[in-house]
């Protein structure tokens, strides 16, 4: 008759997978392009869906916009655009 001992019992571990590779590549550092827009609000009305639109055609990224106030009004509105340069 056999008998039983469970600390001798052998467990078989799933294999683990193969390391994934890894290859790096030199690549040129990307050139970048910029643009910026003012605009003076109490002469013209700041940049609409379609001008934005206009220029994202062109390849241009809305980065940021800045207001700079003057007293009590804003005098200056200030589109940033950025893009990758060809």
């Amino acid at each position: 008759m056999m008998h039983f001992q469970p600390y001798l019992v052998h467990e078989v571990k799933p294999a683990s997978p193969p390391p994934t590779p890894i290859v790096f590549e030199r690549a040129d550092p990307a050139r970048w392009e910029y643009h910026v827009v003012a605009i003076d609000p109490r002469e013209d009305e700041p940049l609409d869906e379609q001008a934005l639109a206009t220029l994202g055609s062109d390849g241009w990224l809305l980065a940021n916009v800045l207001t700079l106030p003057s007293g009590q009004t804003i005098s200056r509105i200030y589109y940033y655009f950025v893009r990758q340069s060809e």
